[in-house]
């Protein structure tokens, strides 16, 4: 019996021992090992470099920052600068215009030279003109980022990452971000979707001077080295110029950024949508060692497209300068602002200015105009003439060119020569155009009474009105006798159909137009009357 409870005894031990080495002890052997071993294949990868990858790659690997944005602000002489904590970017540029402050950035994105937008940047110091933000992007890992920016100056921009770890790391591709949506001054905004773009500037071979290239969506990258890339509209520049490294590529968009209600929206047939370009500049990925720091430097801009600012020496190297559309006939464009300069260095007034420049331009070519006005006087005389041989040669087309060329001997008649002249005007007249068109000299400037900024409409359509008026006279006595009935409108219209044009036209163009034409009209008047004496 005492054998039997012992043998009973010692299997119940023998099970209780095998139960417990077969579900506990073992395990827990086993989980011990892998734990070993995961540890050694640890610490062999960490032997090997790199090891881990920080950026946009390696953010979306780990917990988003749920801190709300913070903006700091930096107020300068020449505007307010508002940062926002993700990414450190420009949230708001409110630039501190003569008129009054220009919100550049009003639309809702990561804003200017953010970079990292999923890094939480703080204020680390500050002085009267500058700014820096830091920010951790791993654990031992992080960037220091300081603007530096100046009155009417070339401003700076630096990024320094600084590995605390023991391991060396792999920066992933990141970018500088610029946008979405360029605004400018009020008089400008109806213009604005069509002006704004990205660009970016390439020195191509056998060429003087830079060019100027626009950027789209479905643009093939640069085949060339860029200089400086951002975005710009007809009178404002923001743009990027690495100093110590390489950008990637460029890519672009154009989001919606804004919607208004316009004449054609309110019929169903648009939008309303406004569309601004949004640009990102691509930094290369690259391997930063355990305790080191890497530093990108660049130069940036942010303003007005000031031609005298860009002529200084310290803008000079960079020829920001092309972003202003001078047209086709640049070169005359760039010499009539500069004596518009000149004039107003002299006057003090623009205004004074655009007309000296005006009447400049028409002692320079005023025998090309005595010339064009005397061939249509010449011409006017003899078209009851031309309209008979017209109807006595209609079937004939060679007596007619024979009849007709012979008129023109007889009465010492060249129909080019009313051609010609206006050839050789018409390009510079178009350079002048341009020039006032794109002149940020003329924001804010005075002239009389009820024109405060000349970059602006005449708010009383006073200028475009006398344009009008006197351009109805001009054409008027220049619409020869038995002129074809079609043409005969189109030339009695033509001064109603450019004063609607010229309305919304800022006045400093107005005012050259107008002064063209009266000093136009008074010479024709002059010739007419000398023609009929010598009759």
């Amino acid at each position: 019996m005492n054998n039997r409870q012992f043998l009973l005894t010692a299997m119940f031990f023998l099970l209780v021992i095998t139960g417990y080495n077969q579900f506990v002890a073992l395990p827990r052997a086993r989980a011990a090992q892998q734990a070993a071993q995961a540890q050694l294949q640890q610490e062999s990868l960490r032997a090997a470099a790199p090891a881990a990858v920080v950026g946009a790659e390696g953010l979306t690997q780990t917990a988003v920052s749920s801190k709300p944005e913070e903006l700091t602000t930096l107020s300068l002489p020449h505007a307010d600068v508002t940062f926002s904590s993700k990414g450190a970017g420009i949230k708001t540029y409110l630039y501190k215009d003569i008129l009054g402050p220009v919100d550049l950035t009003p639309y809702q994105g990561q804003g200017y030279f953010a970079t990292l937008p999923h890094v939480d940047f703080v204020e680390f110091a500050r002085t009267h003109d500058s700014i820096t933000f830091t920010g951790e992007i791993i654990p031992g890992v992080n960037v220091q980022k300081t603007y530096r920016l100046h009155e009417n100056g070339l401003a700076e921009l630096t990024l320094t990452f600084e590995n605390r770890t023991a391991q060396t790391v792999t920066l992933a591709d990141w970018q500088f971000n610029f946008g979405p949506g360029l605004a400018t001054v009020k008089s400008e905004m109806k213009d604005n979707e069509r002006e704004s773009k990205a660009v970016y500037l390439v020195q191509e071979d056998g060429k003087k001077n830079p060019t100027l290239e626009t950027f789209t969506k479905n643009e093939k990258q640069p085949t060339l080295p860029w200089q400086w890339a951002g975005v710009e509209n007809r009178y404002f520049l923001a743009v990027l110029v690495p100093q110590d490294f390489t950008p990637g590529k460029l890519s672009t968009q154009r989001p919606v950024v804004d919607k208004v209600k316009t004449f054609w929206s309110s019929l169903g047939l648009s939008s309303g949508e406004v569309k601004g370009p949004e640009l990102q500049i691509t930094v290369p990925a690259s391997a930063l060692e355990a305790g080191n720091v890497k530093t990108y430097t660049s130069h940036f801009y942010f303003g007005p497209k000031d031609y005298k600012l860009f002529q200084t020496p310290e803008f000079a190297p960079y020829h920001f300068e092309r972003s202003i559309a001078f047209g086709f006939f640049g070169a005359l464009g760039k010499i009539a602002r500069n004596v518009l300069e000149l004039f107003y260095k002299w006057t003090g007034n623009y205004g004074v200015a655009i007309i000296m420049i005006t009447v400049l331009l028409q002692l320079i070519l005023c025998r090309f105009t005595i010339m064009q006005l005397k061939s249509a006087a010449q011409m006017k005389k003899i078209q009851p003439e031309v309209k008979r041989i017209q109807e006595k040669y209609k079937s004939d087309p060679a007596a007619l060119q024979r009849e007709t060329l012979a008129l023109y001997q007889k009465y010492h008649v060249n129909p080019l020569m009313g051609c010609l002249p206006l050839l050789i005007q018409l390009p510079i007249f178009l350079a002048l155009f341009n020039a006032l068109r794109t002149s940020w000299a003329l924001h804010g400037a005075k002239f009389v009474w009820w024109l405060t900024d000349l970059s602006a409409k005449d708010p009383y359509y006073i200028l475009p009105i006398l344009m009008g008026v006197v351009m109805f006279f001009q054409q008027r006595g220049n619409i020869p006798p038995g002129t074809d009935p079609a043409q005969a409108a189109m030339f009695k219209y033509m001064p109603l159909i450019f004063t609607l044009l010229f309305m919304n036209f800022p006045s400093g163009l107005v005012l050259y137009w107008l002064t063209n034409s009266l000093l136009t009209y008074g010479i024709q008047t002059l010739v007419n009357k000398k023609l009929i004496k010598a009759n």
